[in-house]
């Protein structure tokens, strides 16, 4: 299946519920006694394999209408699942639900598909390792994991230096069955879904930050509450709409109920300091988590961006669609520290890069820096993209085909499922 647009993109768009928080959703509420309640859950198929897992585990979850309703159990009340935890293409899945199980006193084996089965774990298990986890790996690195939790652990202070979500997520989780006091250290801030939601929850955690680093407390004495979670719309989804309105002269775009936490909306600002026309509307502030509605009325066309790697983390997922609007900005473009693309789904900076020149875009790797030579007056395209089946690819090389005189060829559609199973159907809708 091939797109191929040369029309603007109209009209009010509502963004799927955000694939991080539903991730923490189904975690969190299961580990709060009690009925909690989900709404907007992201019916992805990462999500679905977490709420598969936690059903494993031992969690009560059931889909009534529109929403899910969840039963928890207390935190070390993990079930001895009967079976092996396969968590499909979800790595965020298996990174946060190691952390889980690692304070447990239970044993399992977590595993993936082809892909999540070539993404390293030892990032995330050699933190855990120190509260006297067992934890084996295929090759000392990836999945399949074996894991023997260890229910009396020692609470210890974590630096972070690798700039990553999950291996922060995985320790706080850990943490919830831990006694006494867990100290955290980021070095460069990430986001911050599972702080928010202890906090929503009544649990005893404190976050401070100054220049140079952000310092996460946990205190093991509060009971997690149930809770009921609107699920907000997915910024990284929705950017793939944004940024195709942004590339569109003519486009008028509103979209509501996106979620606007600070460590989530970088491609925003990316996006206007390219001359995106990005209006912020009705901010406001939700179970401990920021929403906004924009608006987007286009009528000029993009400029290249310098992008510095501190900034990176805040737009990770962003990358792929921001380096198509790259592609569109006559000049050069530079994205600065990208190495943690290299171990998504894909080689996701190696992707990137190859799937440009096959459209006719000129492209540079030097080191962990890409380099972007775009033209306003791109007319070429009709490649044959590389995906390895990797969903942002595969979206973002779609939205390319907004600015090329030829459809981009892509043979296999199927990952999108992973992520946004309705992105063909919303792509019908808003493009007139």
């Amino acid at each position: 299946m091939s797109l191929n647009f040369k029309k603007n993109i109209k009209g009010t768009y509502c963004p799927p519920g955000d694939k991080s928080i539903s991730h923490r959703a189904l975690i969190l509420t299961s580990q709060a006694v009690g009925k909690s309640e989900i709404i907007n859950l992201l019916e992805g198929e990462d999500v679905l394999n977490t709420l598969k897992v936690m059903k494993e585990l031992g969690a009560s979850i059931i889909k009534k209408k529109n929403k899910y309703i969840v039963h928890g159990l207390p935190p070390g009340g993990l079930f001895q699942p009967r079976k092996e935890l396969d968590f499909g293409n979800s790595g965020t899945g298996i990174r946060l639900i190691l952390g889980l199980i690692s304070t447990n006193n239970i044993s399992a084996t977590l595993k993936g598909d082809k892909s999540l089965s070539k993404r390293p774990m030892k990032r995330v298990t050699n933190h855990l390792e120190r509260i006297g986890t067992r934890i084996r790996l295929r090759g000392e690195l990836f999945p399949p994991i074996v894991i023997n939790g260890v229910g009396d652990a020692i609470p210890l202070n974590y630096d972070i230096k690798i700039p990553s979500a999950q291996i922060k997520s995985s320790i706080m989780l850990s943490a919830l069955n831990t006694n006494g006091l867990v100290k955290i250290k980021e070095f460069k801030s990430t986001r911050d879904h599972t702080e928010r939601m202890l906090k929503a929850m009544g649990y005893n955690i404190k976050v401070k930050e100054d220049k140079k680093y952000r310092f996460i407390e946990m205190k093991n004495d509060k009971e997690l509450k149930p809770i009921k979670i609107n699920v907000p719309g997915d910024p990284s989804s929705a950017a793939f709409f944004v940024a195709a309105a942004c590339m569109k002269p003519g486009s008028k775009l509103l979209v509501k109920n996106i979620l606007f936490n600070k460590t989530r909306v970088g491609f925003i600002h990316t996006l206007k300091k390219m001359g995106g026309a990005i209006k912020i509307l009705n901010k406001r502030k939700i179970q401990n988590e920021y929403l906004a509605d924009l608006e987007i009325n286009q009528n000029s066309t993009l400029k290249p961006i310098i992008l510095k790697s501190e900034d990176v983390p805040l737009q990770i997922d962003e990358i792929p669609i921001l380096s198509i609007a790259a592609s569109f900005a006559k000049g050069i473009s530079i994205f600065k520290g990208l190495k943690e693309l290299t171990v998504k789904e894909s080689n996701r900076l190696q992707l990137i890069h190859k799937n440009l020149k096959r459209m006719g875009v000129k492209s540079e790797i030097k080191k962990f820096d890409l380099y972007i030579y775009g033209d306003t007056n791109l007319k070429t395209g009709g490649a044959k993209i590389i995906h390895h089946h990797d969903h942002r690819i595969v979206m973002s090389f779609h939205i390319a085909n907004l600015i090329c005189q030829n459809p981009n060829k892509i043979d296999d559609n199927s990952c999108v499922k992973t992520s946004y199973p309705r992105f063909f159907n919303h792509i019908k809708d808003y493009f007139h």
